[in-house]
Parts: C-alpha cells; sequence; structure tokens
C-alpha cells in the first residue's frame, strides 16, 4: 500500500508541468548525463593499471589492448643478430714489408759482420744482437757467424720467401700461435740442413706480426646494418601478455610496459580529454534536442528517459571492456547489443532522435575498444537498422524482425570490414566466430528491448505503440465497461477513432494516439449512461425533468469522471489529456438556451455553460475534439447527403477556430483542410446511403393471394 502511495506520488510529479517544463531542470537533466556517461566510460577509456613484480601470480589473463613493438624481444633479436657480424678488417701490405726489411737487415749486417777481419767474437754478436729482430736467439746468432757469406745469401732468399707467401695472404693474430707450424710446412720444399731449417724458422717466425688490422666503425656499421635488417617483434592487439595464475617475469613486465598497462599512476590527460569529449558531445546533443520544430518538443520526463537510455548503453560497453580487460576476447564487442539504445528511443520517442543517438553510441563504443573504427562502423550500422526497423510497431513481432534485420546488416558489416583488411589478419576461426557473434547481436538486441520496454512504460506511464495496442483490446476492463453499461457510446467512441486515425495519418500526427485516446476518451458517461442521447433506447429523455443547469453540471461531469477513471486505471497521461480536452472550454448551447428561456430575469451567462477544459494542446487532442464533434453532428442529422455533411463538418472546424479551441495547439489552417477530405471519406463508408427494402410481410401475402 505504502508503495502504490509512492507510486502514485512519483507518477503525479512526473506528469506535473511544473516539472516537464522547468528550464532548471532540464538544464540539470544534461548535467547529470554528462556526469554520469563519464563517470561510467571513463575506466572503459583509460588503459587498466597493473603494479605487478617479478615472481608474482597474475589474478587475471592480460591481454594487449593495442598492437606494438615488443621492446624486449625486438632489442634480443636485433643483439643476437650483432653478434653474428664477423669482425671487419683490412689487409695492411706495410706489415709484410717491414718484416721483409727486418730479415734483410739482419742477414746483410751477418754477411758484413763475417768479412769484417778486425772484429772479434764478442763484437760480431753485439753488433748483430742490435740489428736482429726480437726474438731472434743468440744461439741463432752464433750459428750464422759460422756461415759463409754464400750460405747466409741462400738464408735470406729462403726466409723472404716464406715471409712473402705468409704475409701476403691473411695472417690474423691467431695465426700466430700456429706460427712455427706454418713455417716448417713452407720449409718442405727447401733443401736445407738442420741448423739453416732452425736458423730460417727462428728469425722468420721472430719477424711474424699479423697484417689484418681490426676495423672498429667498419665493424659497428656492419653491426647496425644487422640489427636494422631485424624486423621488430610486435605485441598485436588481444595478445595475452600473462594468462590468469601465471608467473609474471621480466618479459611480462617488459610488454605490459610496451602496451601502456605498467604504470603507477593514472594517465590524467586521457581522462581530461574524455571529459572534454564527453561535454563536447552532450553539448552538441542538448543543442539538437533544443533546436527540433515545436511538434517535436521533447519534455524534461522524455529528456529523463532519452539520458537513462544513454546511461543504459554506457553500461553496457563499460560492461564488455571490463569482459575484455578481464582477459575476454576482443571479439565479444561483436554481441553487444548497441541497437538497443536506437530500438528504445525510437519506440518511446521518434526514430530522427535515434538516429542521432546512433552516432553517439558508436562513437562511445569505438573510443572505449581503443578507438578501433570497426566497431564505430559496425555500432552504427546496427543502431541505424535497428531505429529503422521498429518506426512501426504493429505488434512485438515486429521486434523479432528488426532483430533479424539488424542481424543480417551486421554480418554484411563484419564481411566489408574484413574485406577492407588488405592483410586479413584474421584467421577462419576468428572471422567465422565474428560472424556468427554479429548474428546473435540483433536477436538479443530485440529480446533486450521487449523486456526493457515494460520497464519504462510502468515506471513513467509511457505510451508507446505496443501500450496503445494493448490499450486498445475491446477486453481491456474500461472499454468493456463501456460496452456493456454505454453501448451507443461504445459505438460513437470507435466512429470518432476511425475518423481520427484517418485525419492524424494525413496531418502527420500519431494515428495510433488517435484511435485508442478516442475509445477512452467518453468512459466517464459509464456513471450516467442513460444522460446522453447515443444511449437512450426510448424517447424518454431524462433532461427534459430537471433544469438546465443540472443537465450542464451532469454533462460536463463526464469529462472529470473518466478522467478520474483512467487515473486509477493507470491509463497514461496522453489518454488522460484526451479525455481532459476532447471538449475543450466549448459551449453547451442546447441546454444554456433552455436556461435562456426558462430564465425571466435575464441573468443567465453563456459562460454558465462552458465544459471546464483546458483547450487542446497537441495535434491528437485537437484533432479528437473536432472528431467527437463531427461523428455527433452527422449522426444526428436526418439526411447525411456529402454535400450536408461537408457544410457541418466546415462549420464545426469554424465554430471551434472562432471559438478559440485550437489556439495552444499547432494544427494549421491547410491541415484542417486536409482533414476534411479524410472525415468525408471515412463518413462515407459508414454513413453511406442505403436502398429501401419493401416489406416482407406485404409481399408474402400478395404471393399467397
Amino acid at each position: 500500500m505504502v508503495f502504490a502511495r509512492w507510486g502514485r506520488t512519483i507518477r503525479e510529479f512526473l506528469d506535473d508541468a511544473r516539472f516537464r517544463e522547468n528550464r532548471r531542470v532540464r538544464i540539470t537533466i544534461y548535467i547529470l548525463l554528462g556526469i554520469l556517461m563519464f563517470a561510467i566510460l571513463v575506466g572503459s577509456i583509460l588503459p587498466p593499471r597493473y603494479q605487478f613484480t617479478v615472481g608474482q601470480t597474475s589474478p587475471v589473463t592480460v591481454r594487449s589492448p593495442i598492437t606494438t613493438v615488443d621492446t624486449a624481444a625486438t632489442q634480443a633479436a636485433r643483439q643476437a643478430a650483432e653478434e653474428k657480424v664477423p669482425k671487419q678488417y683490412e689487409q695492411s701490405t706495410k706489415v709484410e714489408s717491414d718484416a721483409v726489411n727486418q730479415v734483410d737487415a739482419l742477414y746483410s749486417t751477418a754477411v758484413q759482420v763475417i768479412s769484417d777481419k778486425t772484429m772479434n767474437t764478442t763484437q760480431k754478436l753485439e753488433t748483430l744482437a742490435a740489428t736482429a729482430p726480437k726474438g731472434v736467439s743468440q744461439s741463432t746468432l752464433r750459428a750464422l757467424l759460422n756461415l759463409t757469406p754464400a750460405q747466409i745469401n741462400t738464408l735470406q732468399r729462403d726466409s723472404d720467401r716464406i715471409v712473402q707467401d705468409l704475409l701476403g695472404a691473411p695472417f690474423y693474430a691467431e695465426s700466430m700461435q700456429q706460427a712455427p707450424l706454418l713455417v716448417d710446412r713452407q720449409m718442405l720444399t727447401l733443401e736445407l740442413d738442420k741448423v739453416s731449417e732452425l736458423i730460417v724458422q727462428n728469425v722468420v717466425v721472430s719477424v711474424l706480426k699479423p697484417n689484418m688490422v681490426y676495423q672498429a666503425a667498419e665493424t659497428q656499421r656492419a653491426k647496425d646494418q644487422a640489427a636494422a635488417a631485424v624486423p621488430p617483434v610486435m605485441i598485436h592487439q588481444g595478445d595475452v601478455i600473462v594468462s590468469r595464475y601465471g608467473i609474471v617475469t621480466a618479459n611480462v613486465l617488459s610488454k605490459l610496459r610496451d602496451v601502456g598497462l605498467y604504470s603507477s599512476r593514472a594517465n590524467l590527460g586521457v581522462a581530461v580529454g574524455f571529459a572534454a569529449f564527453i561535454a563536447l558531445a552532450v553539448g552538441l546533443l542538448a543543442a539538437y534536442v533544443e533546436r527540433r520544430a515545436p511538434r517535436r518538443k521533447v519534455d524534461n520526463l522524455m529528456l529523463s528517459i532519452f539520458g537513462l537510455v544513454f546511461v543504459l548503453m554506457s553500461i553496457l560497453i563499460a560492461f564488455t571492456k571490463w569482459i575484455v580487460n578481464a582477459g575476454g576476447p576482443v571479439s565479444s564487442a561483436y554481441i553487444l547489443p548497441v541497437s538497443l539504445g536506437a530500438m528504445l528511443i525510437t519506440v518511446m520517442m521518434d526514430s530522427s532522435l535515434a538516429v542521432v543517438a546512433s552516432f553517439y553510441f558508436s562513437f562511445l563504443l569505438g573510443a572505449a575498444l581503443s578507438f578501433n573504427y570497426d566497431f564505430v562502423f559496425y555500432g552504427f550500422v546496427g543502431s541505424l537498422v535497428g531505429a529503422y526497423s521498429v518506426s512501426k510497431v504493429t505488434s512485438r513481432g515486429t521486434f523479432m524482425r528488426a532483430g533479424f534485420f539488424v542481424s543480417l546488416m551486421n554480418v554484411g558489416a563484419v564481411i566489408s570490414l574484413h574485406l577492407l583488411h588488405a592483410d586479413h589478419t584474421d584467421d577462419f576461426h576468428s572471422f567465422s566466430l565474428h560472424i556468427g557473434l554479429a548474428a546473435l547481436n540483433g536477436i538479443v538486441a530485440a529480446i533486450l528491448a521487449m523486456g526493457v520496454l515494460p520497464f519504462f512504460e510502468t515506471a513513467f506511464g509511457l505510451l508507446t505503440p505496443i501500450r496503445l495496442l494493448e490499450l486498445s483490446n475491446p477486453n481491456n476492463p474500461l472499454l468493456r465497461k463501456v460496452l456493456m453499461e454505454a453501448p451507443g457510446t461504445y459505438h460513437h467512441s470507435l466512429i470518432v477513432g476511425n475518423l481520427a486515425e484517418a485525419a492524424a495519418e494525413i496531418v502527420g500526427a500519431d494515428p495510433l494516439l488517435c484511435r485508442v485516446g478516442a475509445y477512452y476518451h467518453d468512459v466517464g458517461k459509464t456513471k450516467r449512461p442513460m444522460f446522453f442521447v447515443e444511449n437512450q433506447m426510448t424517447k424518454e429523455n431524462p433532461h427534459d425533468k430537471i433544469a438546465p443547469s443540472l443537465s450542464h453540471l451532469i454533462i460536463t461531469s463526464h469529462v472529470s469522471d473518466g478522467l478520474e477513471m483512467q487515473k486509477r486505471a493507470g491509463l497514461p497521461k496522453p489518454i488522460q489529456d484526451v479525455c481532459a480536452t476532447h471538449h475543450g472550454t466549448t459551449i453547451l448551447w442546447y441546454f444554456f438556451n433552455k436556461a435562456k428561456e426558462q430564465d425571466k430575469n435575464g441573468t443567465t451567462k453563456v459562460d454558465d455553460f462552458r465544459y471546464p477544459g483546458p483547450k487542446p494542446k497537441t495535434r491528437e487532442c485537437a484533432i479528437i475534439m473536432i472528431c467527437d464533434a463531427v461523428e455527433a453532428a452527422v449522426r444526428s442529422m436526418a439526411r447525411p447527403t456529402p454535400n450536408r455533411v461537408e457544410g457541418v463538418i466546415r462549420k464545426i472546424i469554424r465554430d471551434r477556430l472562432q471559438d478559440g479551441q485550437l489556439d495552444e495547439c499547432d494544427l494549421t489552417l491547410q491541415d484542417l483542410d486536409v482533414m476534411i477530405g479524410a472525415f468525408m471519406k471515412t463518413l462515407k463508408g459508414i454513413y453511406h446511403s442505403r436502398i429501401e427494402y419493401p416489406d416482407i410481410d406485404k409481399l408474402r401475402k400478395e404471393v399467397a393471394k
């Protein structure tokens, strides 16, 4: 009971014009929408931050949100390539010439010393030692002094040839360890005695030096070229950096740094940028909503619902990003029912708002998923198809048909995006998974739309096409009450509904609202049905026995009675508005005239016989006001010929205009003129001329005679 009372209080507050038209409330709604969207989605825009340590067990599966270079792996690959580059050397001819000169100087000095008779053996050794290369032994020098000049010349020639052979080719530092062996191999072809071989080996080995000079700059240049030729090792978007319960290594930390997931501080720049993004988005959205045509004006209640749909879609987008951040595949975004928001806005408001909202939903989806254009395009296609597929709802099956259309177009979007990627990096398994999720997406959106819509209808008293179709069911308690207790009024309401629907289709109003509103506009007559002429089965009229003022009170009270009955039944406000305004502030001329005739003092005032109002403020209410008067007038005509009917219709419309009943709605004179044609066409089918059938009993008697 308490909850029901609270519900009625909240409903009355939401229906109050002070809430619906308040400018400050409107600005507050826009500000709250921006704050809520930022609070819900900022976590999806900011990359998650992990503060792992080496050796720690990861509590979640971490996937790369972007495609970037793996710094550590690339560096290791390039270092390996550099290590494979050999050192760069350049062969020096100077080493060979210096070695030959040293050999020649030694042997020449030996010949001179041997020929000099003035020097003793010690002096000869000292002179020879001063010329000999470092490494020539004393025994070799003594052996040289015991040779003849001819023998020394032979040794010189052989030594020079060996030196030239060895140093004429590349001779590295590593070759010095094998120098004695290399010299021995060269002497195999020489015919030398044992002493001569020892002298040559010692002399040649002492002058040998590496002739390959290391080129540090060239070596580094070669390493740089080898490293540059190594392609970077990439971390692709969606790659698993560390699995759940996996051990965090130094390599894992390096990858987290590369993809921007390892940091102890949040990226304030991204947060500020996203706040500016939301502010611009909400500002442009507000500019569009506020500049809409008056007939498409969105009051504060509908604006609140519009914002709630944005909040709902933001929650779904954030939830999808949470799944991806928790280790789920990026492809899970393909099943996000982004078209749900467009479907709800179309059904509860109109398709033009849904198209604008589709832009926002798709861009928010792409921004949350690392600003991926593929998801922007995918979300926009699905949202547009969803919006247009439910623009005319005739039953709940319309949602399922819309879901199939969305699924079909989603599949087309996935295929087109796949073909646009020239590298075709997705394997067949991933591609088929995306196709399957896209096909399932539309069905999920349709099911959710059918499930969420009743919540908005009940919580906010919305009048959606589905709700209107449910209210048009003849088994509705109020309609059954009218049918059983006031059948004439029921028939009158049906005809008014047909007239209103036909007129609404021509002037761009809501035909379904007009038809259903007409069904309920006279439910208040069930309280005193016999006081209304359409329910009087006999020629006896109860108004003949009461005062005109009382008759006026009874007749006009059917509006307030009907409004009270509709409120108790929980009918939406647009239906209640139809009931409250279908007579506006018109005058009951019949009872005014009757009262004037009975008034001998002349105190009767015309305003005392007016309906309480209010006047119609919407096209639908105005149409039903005119249709109600037209049906009653035409029904009371003795001979409803087309010309007479058209004249009556024009007179009714003219009277309503002159009385100011249509001043507060946006029906134009052109609308009123084209409505006359719709009335004539509909009334022609209802009050068409009929042939006069003969008297059957009279014919039977004549046949019997």
